[in-house]
């Protein structure tokens, strides 16, 4: 059983979870007590580059959908101070609007999968002992009194929203170093695949360098015909990501490539790592 969490200013007082059969795990975790949890991602290993190599030593971060916890208990872990922004039951998910669908159906058994993701997190908390704090709401609204952080993270969470652009304005206010963006190489760009080269990264681990970008574009993924990708909208370039940090002033940028175990297949993945060179 859970024991709701209160909320303490803008931050949520930890929500006590002691029934792991009430929890959802986006990501396949390894949690004290608890022993492997099976999620939809496994990322163990992998972090350092799905991150794009940053150094959080000292950093505060700002962690946007933080899903299971996962990424935020492998910053704490580097040194980091970590704030994350997410969802909870009492908001809707970004659900695409067929016409003709049950939407309030569809968005109540969303509600009910937030609660269990949010238990998921709660349970990795305690276990892990983090620091994190918390706070809920939808990614267009992320509080200024947070305060500044050095760096931002959204881990394959742009593509699951319908503004991604509005996303990432509302958290670079805050951010005085780094914007870190992970997510899905575009399948519509796979003819570049023959210039991919696998390479060993700084710790030993695959990883992939691509030496055609492809255009800016993002690609509208939703079909009426059978309304397939009720939650997913974009599949995005690397270089609408970039194109989108540097109208927000994070000019500089690098892009990484890498693979990591999802659903069962070998997944693609890009990293942006955008460095502020104009203030908001």
């Amino acid at each position: 059983m859970s024991k709701e969490s209160q909320t303490s200013g803008i931050y949520q007082e930890p929500r006590e979870v002691t029934d792991i059969s009430d929890c959802y795990f986006y990501h396949t975790m390894d949690i004290p007590g608890h022993g492997t949890v099976e999620g939809e991602w496994d990322l163990r290993g992998k972090e350092y580059q799905y991150l794009g190599g940053v150094d959080f030593a000292g950093k505060r971060v700002l962690e946007l959908g933080p899903a299971s916890g996962f990424l935020t208990t492998y910053m704490e872990s580097r040194g980091a101070e970590v704030v994350v922004r997410d969802l909870s039951e009492d908001f809707s998910w970004d659900t695409v609007p067929f016409a003709g669908m049950d939407y309030a159906e569809a968005d109540e058994n969303r509600r009910s999968h937030l609660r269990k993701l949010n238990n998921g997190f709660w349970l990795n908390h305690a276990a892990n002992k983090s620091r994190a704090k918390v706070t809920y709401g939808t990614i267009y609204t992320v509080p200024e009194e947070i305060g500044p952080v050095d760096i931002a993270t959204f881990a394959s969470i742009l593509l699951h929203v319908r503004d991604p652009f509005a996303a990432l304005h509302s958290a670079s206010k805050l951010v005085t170093d780094k914007i870190i963006v992970t997510d899905l190489y575009p399948t519509t760009d796979f003819h570049l695949v023959p210039n991919i080269v696998d390479a060993q990264g700084p710790q030993g681990e695959e990883t992939a360098t691509l030496t055609a970008l492809g255009e800016a574009k993002m690609v509208f993924l939703p079909r009426h015909e059978d309304q397939a990708y009720a939650d997913t909208w974009w599949m995005m370039s690397p270089a609408i990501i970039q194109r989108f940090l540097g109208v927000l002033g994070f000019e500089k940028t690098e892009v990484t490539y890498h693979h990591a175990p999802a659903r069962g297949h070998r997944t693609f993945l890009y990293t942006v790592v955008g460095h502020r060179t104009r203030q908001p």
